[in-house]
């Protein structure tokens, strides 16, 4: 379960006071590996069951990452991402290496070359890519 105060803090950086959804309905993840100082939040904000997505459109659905600071949160991660891949992948996974307190995420992708890793790596701020594999269509 998220913290309360990360879902307001989600709203005000991220949704409209008028926005139709609850983020308490939204999937979040808590990441915690070897080494790591802080929990790292990961947000999808696609809502189950819902057919209309709001926060998804033709370049793919938003993914929101965030960290503990003071008495807040402070997104690391803002992207919009294509959430279908192939099976027995999941959309992000993190590793067990850590970059400045936080690990590094896998992310997978489909695109129009092909099936594409992300590593995006803590750069002491925000998330940023490290590197890019094309990986061939099983």
């Amino acid at each position: 379960m998220a913290p309360l105060p990360l879902l307001s803090q989600m709203m005000q950086d991220n949704l409209s006071p008028t926005f139709p959804v609850d983020p308490g309905q939204m999937q979040m993840w808590k990441v915690q590996v070897a080494g790591q100082r802080q929990p790292l939040y990961l947000v999808d904000s696609r809502v189950e069951g819902r057919e209309m997505q709001p926060l998804c459109g033709a370049i793919g659905c938003a993914f929101f990452a965030y960290i503990p600071q003071n008495t807040d949160f402070q997104r690391v991660l803002a992207t919009y991402l294509n959430p279908h891949v192939p099976p027995g992948r999941n959309l992000i996974e993190p590793t067990t290496t850590v970059d400045n307190g936080l690990p590094q995420l896998i992310v997978n992708q489909l695109g129009a070359e092909g099936f594409q890793q992300y590593t995006l790596g803590f750069n002491g701020r925000v998330y940023e890519i490290q590197q890019i594999d094309t990986l061939a269509r099983s």
